[in-house]
């Protein structure tokens, strides 16, 4: 199991490798911001903290969500393109999940509640037809064989981050499955064992 330092460390690592002119696309919350926020003693001031991130400036925000002992990656695309809603260029929610089968759907009301929180903290206008109009989705993407479930949240990050046949429109998510990119998946599994150590 992946301890929130370690991530943090490897998630350094695997933002350096964006292309710094679109270093403005992209952002990413804290592995444990998620977590927190279900504590309802806490959920005002991580709203504030997830405000001070501008996701409605960003293509792409990254949310690690550790929970239940099982690491996943909340992908949040295009949150700022309202105008498009409904489109294949609009507003998506992805959950990566490399043990989809187990946890992944439990997830979904405590997400969908999440974003409505971001969404009324923001003020944002759009707040009704965005809860309608914006589902999550859980595509297909590898899977894991082991307690490699942080390892998977990094690969996901990195893939967003360096695949440009991904698209605008995500159209090409099956591109987590190109052989050459599942490489650095064992890049990303000798950076972890070398933090470890």
């Amino acid at each position: 199991m992946l301890d929130t330092h370690i991530f943090e460390l490897c998630m350094e690592d695997v933002w350096s490798c964006m292309d710094i002119k679109k270093k403005n696309d992209y952002a990413y919350l804290n592995p444990l911001w998620f977590n927190t926020y279900t504590d309802w003693d806490y959920k005002s001031r991580i709203l504030k903290w997830i405000k001070a991130k501008k996701i409605f400036t960003r293509r792409y925000v990254f949310v690690p969500i550790v929970i239940w002992g099982h690491w996943s990656l909340l992908v949040l695309c295009n949150f700022g393109k309202t105008k498009d809603l409904g489109t294949k260029k609009g507003p998506r929610m992805l959950l990566l999940d490399s043990l989809k089968k187990v946890k992944a759907e439990r997830l979904q009301p405590i997400i969908n509640r999440f974003i409505v929180d971001i969404l009324k903290f923001e003020e944002r206008e759009e707040l009704e037809q965005f809860i309608n109009e914006v589902e999550l989705e859980f595509p297909k993407v590898p899977q894991q064989s082991g307690v490699d479930c942080g390892m998977y949240v990094l690969y996901f990050v990195y893939c967003f981050l360096t695949i440009k046949k991904l698209g605008e429109d995500l159209s090409h998510l099956d591109a987590l499955f190109d052989s050459d990119e599942l490489k650095s998946l064992e890049d990303i599994r000798i950076d972890i064992l070398s933090y470890k150590e």
